[in-house]
């Protein structure tokens, strides 16, 4: 490989390592000062010795530390990313053009598909070979090999789930073009570390073995898992049921938008309640999607929401191949686009949050195996694995019967891959069909050609009939063409939030699914004009609105009196999550505080039949607000007599002394793996926090650790935009590790105002047939 100016390697970076920073500071300022002394050298000398042994004694009493940096920086620079010469790749039936763009993103022209997505791997290999080997070792619990005692317990728990043993089953049944499929994949990906090894291999001293076919299979186990393992959901409402009666365990796990008060209510409030009973505004993997009329043809918006982190945990795919270009984004160790456009059909993907998983009372013959898990610098840690059947049954029971997981993930139709064949379909009746002959992971789907769009529900999917208990086990699966879909809507509009946007008449799908504030939004904003454009798509994926709170603003308000500057504070709140907003973090820590004062309570009774229970549950505020909408003070704290004297408290105690704007709480920067391990190489490696507009709750999601992952803006025939939170490459050195940053957080551009960014050049090389 050669240097080009577009990829030479940003070696400046390694000044922001400690030891590089001190030394460097502490040599430019004796510098300055023995230049003033030069008209007496022997001060001059003086001031640099000193310069000389002070940096010594830093070097010495944190040698240990740097040597770790040095060996960080070693590696970093042995592997910096450069311009590359033309490669052999196994496999490849001709000649294969790759150019890497202005923007990172390689742009793969091949004479098939097998031979593209060969290139593919390749390049994925090369920019997150590190990012691959993780999710593998992740997966099949094996990352404290290489990464030592902190990865134990992560370990532990993917071994007692199973997810490698059900990878292999899975990938023996693979039909053969998902097989040729991932075998091509493979061998580009081990080009790719045959070439080089990535610098965080380098870094802990070992080199990724071989990708296999199974490894992607895992792959895509682990990506299901992260949305659908909803194990703590299925605890949480089994324990409710039992603890309180029907009408209030129904009541707090409201369905309905709206719930009615049950009946002498008040007599199952309980004095206290722990801190952590409410699990409020976890972070649930999910996405926001929509297809709207555009001047000629449909528009399809898609960002996916997930853990944030470096590198980015999607990878911008763009390859050709006679009669397709195909373009979106792909999850690592997958060649399979999300979301995207193949010249003919866009679509994109959402959580669709399925009720996938069963607690079933574990069997008598149960199945106990040890399994000793390596630890890198350590000894080996013990484990023993129960199962019932192909079903892992966890250590701890529920309500102290001893259960089963059934998972849908075990079943080796769950990871089928069929979804890659929508890469070929040419038209929304053609997905439509691949879909119904497909399972794998459960997804929400719109797909959209020029004449026809559709949001159908995919994946392996439990057969539970509407109207049947949440409790019941599934009895079997549906089929493609049972699952619930909306096909050519009246007004055009087709959008998923993670919300109930599907039929369920027939068949219950979702478990704990998003209240619908997102979906509501984007509806709202979509249904305000017939014909959009892809900037209006952009400005919608950046909306603000934050309608959760706006019930919060008007109880607020209504119990302050006139005059009280707090109330003028919230009042005159425009709704929006903007991090000049003082009113919106004082609204949030109100809807904590009356979570944990007034529905806690009601749930305290939990934690006498289970001592781990939490309300894990996203529709928590249907009751909160239907108890205090109630306006009975026999349904808040004792002592409570005046509702409005007890709300305004509340928010007194909510806004502190001093109410901070909401960018100050919400600041999210970019961490790489390594932060556990060397924490000081943060600035290396991470992108620091900054104040960042948006919530969980608003369409624009970007909370710390959590957010739009990707932005899409497709039609059928073209991609018109992809926003990323860093760059496509995976080293620190690339420059594209972090490039793409400021548009997704909405900084200033870099480039004179009315001056265009300016744009690097590409690296193009071919990848040749092995012995060409």
């Amino acid at each position: 490989m050669t240097a080009c100016a577009a990829h030479r390697p940003r070696l400046r970076r390694l000044w922001l390592l400690p030891t590089a920073r001190v030394v460097g500071g502490a040599a430019a300022a004796g510098a300055a000062l023995a230049a003033g002394l030069l008209v007496w050298p022997w001060a001059a000398a003086a001031v640099a010795a000193a310069v000389a042994a002070g940096v010594a004694g830093y070097v010495y009493r944190n040698r240990a530390r740097v040597a770790v940096e040095r060996r960080l920086a070693r590696a970093l620079r042995e592997s910096a990313p450069r311009c590359h010469e033309d490669v052999e790749l196994p496999g490849l039936t001709g000649p294969v053009r790759a150019e890497s763009t202005g923007d990172g993103v390689t742009r793969i022209t091949a004479g098939s598909r097998l031979d593209a997505v060969r290139a593919l791997g390749h390049a994925m290999g090369r920019d997150r070979g590190f990012q691959l080997d993780l999710v593998r070792r992740s997966g099949s619990g094996r990352l404290a090999e290489v990464w030592g005692r902190a990865a134990v317990p992560a370990d532990v728990e993917y071994r007692r789930l199973g997810l490698a043993a059900a990878a292999r089953v899975a990938t023996e049944r693979l039909e053969a073009p998902e097989r040729e499929l991932l075998t091509a994949f493979a061998e580009g990906v081990n080009a790719a570390f045959a070439q080089s090894t990535p610098f965080e291999c380098r870094f802990l001293s070992y080199r990724p073995q071989p990708w296999r076919v199974e490894d992607s299979v895992l792959a895509s186990l682990v990506l299901f898992h992260s949305l659908s393992f909803n194990e703590q959901a299925k605890r949480a409402e089994a324990v409710v049921r039992r603890a309180l009666p029907g009408p209030v365990a129904d009541f707090l796990l409201a369905d309905a938008e709206d719930p009615a008060l049950p009946e002498g209510l008040a007599r199952y409030r309980g004095e206290a309640a722990a801190a952590d009973l409410v699990a409020l505004d976890r972070a649930v993997a999910g996405s926001n999607c929509w297809v709207a009329d555009g001047e000629d043809q449909p528009l399809l918006a898609c960002d996916l929401h997930l853990a944030l982190g470096l590198p980015n945990v999607l990878y911008e795919v763009d390859l050709a191949w006679p009669g397709t270009r195909l373009r979106g984004l792909a999850s690592p160790g997958l060649p399979v686009v999300l979301a995207g456009t193949n010249g003919r059909i866009a679509w994109g993907v959402t959580n669709l949050t399925a009720d996938v998983l069963d607690l079933v009372p574990a069997g008598e013959e149960l199945r106990t195996r040890t399994e000793r898990i390596r630890v890198r610098g350590g000894k080996p840690v013990t484990v023993e694995l129960t199962t019932d059947g192909t079903m892992p049954v966890p250590e701890q029971p529920l309500c102290g019967e001893k259960v089963a997981v059934r998972w849908t993930g075990h079943d080796p139709r769950a990871a089928d891959l069929k979804f890659q064949r929508l890469a070929q379909a040419r038209s929304t009746a053609e997905a439509v069909a691949v879909l119904d002959d497909a399972h794998g992971v459960a997804l929400n789907l719109l797909v959209a050609d020029r004449e026809h769009r559709a949001h159908l529900a995919t994946g392996l999917l439990p057969r539970r009939p509407a109207g049947s208990p949440r409790t019941d086990p599934a009895d079997g699966h549906l089929t493609g063409p049972e699952r619930p879909r909306i096909t050519d809507p009246a007004d055009g509009v087709l959008v998923s939030a993670n919300d109930a946007g599907l039929p369920e008449d027939v068949f219950r799908i979702g478990l704990d699914l998003d209240p619908g504030h997102r979906a509501r939004r984007i509806r709202a904003v979509l249904g305000a004009s017939d014909r959009h454009d892809a900037a209006g798509m952009r400005a919608l994926q950046h909306d603000l609105a934050a309608e959760l709170y706006v019930a919060y603003r008007d109880l607020a308000v209504a119990a302050l009196p006139p005059g009280d500057p707090l109330r003028a504070l919230l009042a005159e709140w425009d709704g929006t999550a903007t991090t000049d907003s003082r009113a919106l973090g004082v609204l949030v820590r109100l809807r904590e505080s009356l979570a944990q004062r007034v529905l806690a309570p009601y749930l305290a009774v939990c934690r006498e039949q289970e001592p781990a229970f939490r309300f894990p549950f996203r529709t928590l505020d249907r009751p909160l607000l239907a108890i205090l909408r109630a306006r009975d003070p026999a349904l808040l704290p004792a002592g409570t007599t005046d509702v409005d004297a007890f709300l305004a408290g509340c928010v007194r105690e909510a806004a502190g002394e001093r109410q901070e704007p909401w960018g100050r709480r919400n600041r999210v920067g970019l961490g790489h793996p390594f932060a556990s391990l060397v924490p000081w190489a943060n600035p290396v490696l991470g992108i620091r926090p900054r104040p960042q507009a948006g919530m969980l709750h608003s369409v624009r999601t970007a909370v710390p650790g959590f957010g739009a992952a990707g932005r899409v803006v497709v039609t059928p025939g073209e991609l018109l935009g992809v926003e990323l939170p860093a760059g496509q490459s995976g080293h620190p050195l690339s420059p594209h590790y972090a490039d793409r940053h400021g548009r997704w957080a909405g900084l200033p551009p870099k480039s004179p105002a009315g001056r265009p960014p300016v744009r690097r050049p590409g690296c193009g090389y071919v990848l040749r047939p092995s012995g060409t």
